[in-house]
């Protein structure tokens, strides 16, 4: 009975490894936006969301960021990012985005002021909202 119990812990095990999702370890800056919405896009309005939405909303960014495989063939060496966020309205439902990039050290961004400047060219700038709910849509990793 013990072999039995034994092996099926083991199976167990086995196949519950092979369905977890890679992760890789990042180091995420979180800076919220409190500049001007209109620098960033003529058409975002402000939104208010509570503190559970927000907590729910970096946790569900934070887990999507680390399950990305674009990320992390990123060439970058380094895997710390600077990630803003900020609430719009659209269309009468609430949205928290996120805007992000590699870390630089020489990087003086005012990152709570200052829209984050992204660039067209591969170098691990993302986007990505969340919903209402607390779940992650269109992630994209530039």
């Amino acid at each position: 009975m013990k072999k039995v119990l034994a092996l099926f812990i083991l199976l167990l095990f086995v196949g519950c490894a092979k369905n977890a999702p890679d992760y890789i370890p990042l180091s995420l800056n979180w800076y919220e936006y409190q500049g001007d919405l209109k620098a960033i896009d003529n058409s975002y309005a402000n939104a208010s969301t509570d503190s559970a939405l927000d907590e729910s909303c970096l946790i569900s960014m934070t887990r999507a960021l680390m399950e990305n495989k674009d990320l992390r063939e990123c060439s970058e060496s380094s895997q710390e990012y600077n990630v803003q966020y900020f609430s719009i309205l659209e269309k009468g439902e609430s949205f928290a985005v996120f805007r992000g990039q590699s870390s630089s050290p020489n990087d003086s961004t005012h990152m709570e002021k200052t829209p984050l400047p992204l660039s067209k060219s591969k170098n691990c700038n993302f986007t990505a909202r969340c919903t209402s709910q607390g779940k992650i849509q269109d992630l994209k990793v530039f």
